[in-house]
């Protein structure tokens, strides 16, 4: 799976008439995931990662943080909400022109590889084999936190 692939995936085949039900939107994304080889779902999974790893940096944070309250978790889930959004959505917010992404969120993409995983195996998905190909967690970017001036301290 290319990134091309995987961002047509979330524009074509998700059901944005659901949208306001993140599991209803990601219904369809699943199954069709679940049809696939675990590569291919494996593949998802890392691109997926390694996207919401490039927007994991301390300046998205500190502008974020004006609009919204952030924590670890929300700012991860705004992330998220970049990706569902779209290829050009996404760019937009990597290059600063999109703010308010930070309002939003969309935890629900996390689990699609998991589930469709778990679907296609009949399995739970805390049986799921695969690490992705990068940690997204927030300050996972290490580089990218480091390199600017804004200090942020976890209480």
């Amino acid at each position: 799976m290319t990134t091309e692939q995987f961002f047509s995936s979330l524009m074509t085949i998700c059901d944005w008439d659901k949208s306001g039900n993140d599991d209803e939107v990601l219904k369809p994304l699943i199954e069709y995931l679940s049809q696939l080889s675990d590569e291919e779902i494996f593949s998802f999974d890392d691109i997926m990662s390694e996207l919401l790893y490039a927007l994991d940096t301390r300046k998205n944070f500190k502008t974020a943080c004006k609009y919204y309250d952030h924590s670890d978790d929300t700012f991860l889930y705004s992330r998220c909400a970049a990706l569902v959004n779209g290829a050009d959505y996404y760019k937009k917010v990597q290059q600063g022109k999109i703010k308010k992404v930070w309002t939003m969120e969309f935890e629900a993409i996390l689990s699609v590889p998991s589930s469709a995983w778990a679907k296609k195996h009949n399995s739970d998905i805390k049986n799921y084999p695969h690490l992705s190909a990068f940690c997204f967690e927030t300050g996972s970017n290490a580089d990218m936190w480091k390199k600017s001036p804004f200090f942020w301290v976890k209480v």
